[in-house]
C-alpha cells in the first residue's frame, strides 16, 4: 500500500499544526510564569527599602541596648566593689570603737553573730549581725548613729533595731546616762 503525496502533505501539515499549537500553548504557560516572575520580582524590590529601614531601626536598636549592657554591667561592678568581700568583725570593732571615742559615747559591748548566707537575683551574699551597747548623753549618741549611718565603713549595712533604755535610779541620785542597744547587719558580696 503506498501512500499518495496528498496524504503525506496531509500529515506533515496535521504534524506542523500539533508542533505548532504545542509550542504556542508552551508559550503562553512560560509567558504567564514570566508575568508572575517579575510580579514578585517588582514586590520583592518595592519591599527592600522597608527592610533596609528595618536593618538600620535594628542594628540601631541593637547598638543602643548593647551600650545599656556595658552601662548595667559597668553599674554592677561598681555595686559589687562597694560590698566588702569579707567582714573582719574586730576591723568593724576597731571603726566602731573609733567612732563611739569621736562622738563622745562609752562602747560597753559589741557582739557579732556568725556571718549567713543570703542570695538574691543569682548574687551571693553574706550578712553579719552586730549587736552593740553604748552610753551617752543623747546628743552624742546621736552624734554617734549619724556617724555609723554615713560611715564609709558601714555602706552596705543597716541599724535594724534601736532600743534606748534609761536606768531610773542611780546611787547619786543623778539622771543616768542612756543606754542604746543598736543592732547593725552588715551585707558583703561573695564574689
Amino acid at each position: 500500500m503506498k501512500i499518495s503525496k496528498t496524504s503525506w502533505a496531509l500529515l506533515a501539515f496535521g504534524l506542523i499544526i500539533i508542533a505548532g499549537a504545542s509550542l504556542f500553548i508552551l508559550f503562553k504557560n512560560e509567558d504567564s510564569r514570566k508575568t508572575d516572575l517579575e510580579d514578585r520580582l517588582a514586590l520583592a524590590e518595592a519591599s527592600i527599602p522597608a527592610v533596609v529601614a528595618n536593618i538600620a531601626t535594628t542594628t540601631e536598636q541593637a547598638d543602643q541596648l548593647s551600650a545599656q549592657l556595658e552601662e548595667v554591667l559597668g553599674k554592677l561592678a561598681q555595686a559589687k566593689g562597694q560590698f566588702p568581700e569579707t567582714i573582719q568583725s574586730i576591723e568593724y570593732a576597731s571603726a566602731l570603737v573609733q567612732m563611739a571615742a569621736n562622738s563622745g559615747v562609752d562602747l560597753l559591748s559589741f557582739e557579732s553573730s556568725e556571718a549567713s548566707k543570703l542570695t538574691l537575683s543569682k548574687l551571693n551574699f553574706e550578712m553579719t549581725e552586730f549587736t552593740l551597747v553604748v552610753r551617752g548623753d543623747i546628743n552624742p549618741m546621736l552624734s554617734f548613729i549619724s556617724a555609723i549611718d554615713k560611715g564609709a565603713d558601714f555602706l552596705t549595712s543597716s541599724m535594724d533595731v534601736i532600743k534606748l533604755t534609761f536606768d531610773t535610779i542611780t546611787a547619786e541620785d543623778d539622771l543616768p546616762k542612756p543606754t542604746t542597744t543598736i543592732t547593725l547587719l552588715l551585707i558583703s558580696y561573695e564574689g
